[in-house]
């Protein structure tokens, strides 16, 4: 298939996934989303994640660590650690980047690769990730609040 029928094909597909999408109830989406979102984790940040977080002593290291990284985010820890604002200034997302999804349904898809990337690191349930505000939901950036369980 040449690149411009592949291109085609993919943006047809998408939105008709889109559309699909917009009709599954939120629990039935939300399984979509978090294989989506490990997906999404596997084939390129969870790596970093784990290589990053193997350099680092503490907690305000390895986001300092995270932010050089990736450059795109911003990095705010509170005193103890516990809570982790993370901001992107504009949207990561390849599908939406390349034009292929502009839903906010899509950002459960992101809250669950960062739930996926921290607990690759933390442990599986020692976080919790909450999406604040989204582009695709209006937002001028991509907000999320990272809180570390005890």
């Amino acid at each position: 298939m040449e690149d411009k029928s592949k291109a085609s094909f993919l943006q047809h597909w998408f939105k008709g996934f889109a559309k699909s999408i917009d009709r599954i109830a939120e629990p039935d989406r939300n399984v979509i989303w978090k294989e989506c979102g490990r997906a999404c984790s596997d084939s390129y940040t969870k790596q970093i994640y784990v290589e990053t977080y193997a350099l680092c002593e503490n907690i305000r290291d390895f986001c300092a660590r995270l932010k050089e990284r990736f450059p795109e985010m911003d990095i705010c820890v509170s005193g103890d650690g516990g809570y982790i604002q993370l901001t992107y200034r504009y949207c990561a997302c390849d599908l939406v980047r390349d034009g292929f999804m502009s839903t906010p349904l899509l950002c459960e898809c992101s809250r669950q690769s960062l739930l996926y990337n921290w607990e690759a690191v933390l442990g599986e349930q020692r976080v919790e990730v909450e999406l604040l505000q989204s582009i695709l939901g209006g937002g001028d950036c991509c907000r999320f609040l990272i809180r570390v369980l005890a």
